[in-house]
């Protein structure tokens, strides 16, 4: 790896954990990041969810993949007419790999009978939208996850 890439990869883990830093009693929808942190649900193996996530067609939130007890993977579910939560994480497991164009795509994909999901439920409409959005960033920075494409440009 280049030195510039280095610095930007480096720069972009500080930035992303000074926010959560500095914005961590900030309310986000009427509660703190770690607020809504503690309303994680754990589903499930990735690899067994398919059938199991209809009841999550229409929310939205935040996931965690877990591998070997760490949080490797922070994503969100923002499709709200369009499967919610069962859309994104069905992605990883298909048999297709239209959806998995990224290298963290393929990780879920390869290690989904070891991945553990977690699910935070922010709603079904267009404010839970913008706030999973927010959150979604947020949650990057306190966990830092290895996996996720702004810690791999």
């Amino acid at each position: 790896m280049g030195i510039f890439k280095f610095l930007g990869k480096t720069s972009q883990k500080i930035l992303t954990s000074q926010m959560y830093a500095q914005n961590r009693n900030k309310k986000i929808g009427g509660k703190t990041v770690d607020k809504w942190d503690s309303c994680e649900k754990k589903i499930g193996i990735l690899g067994t969810l398919q059938g199991e996530l209809s009841d999550y067609n229409s929310c939205v939130g935040i996931y965690k993949a877990y591998y070997k007890g760490e949080v490797v993977y922070i994503g969100r579910a923002i499709e709200l007419n369009n499967g919610g939560f069962r859309k994104r994480l069905t992605d990883y497991i298909r048999k297709s790999d239209s959806a998995r164009g990224t290298n963290s795509s393929s990780k879920m994909n390869k290690y989904k009978d070891e991945i553990k999901i977690g699910i935070i439920i922010v709603g079904n409409n267009d404010e839970a939208i913008q706030i999973t959005k927010q959150l979604e960033k947020m949650l990057i920075g306190k966990y830092k996850p290895e996996w996720n494409v702004e810690f791999n440009r």
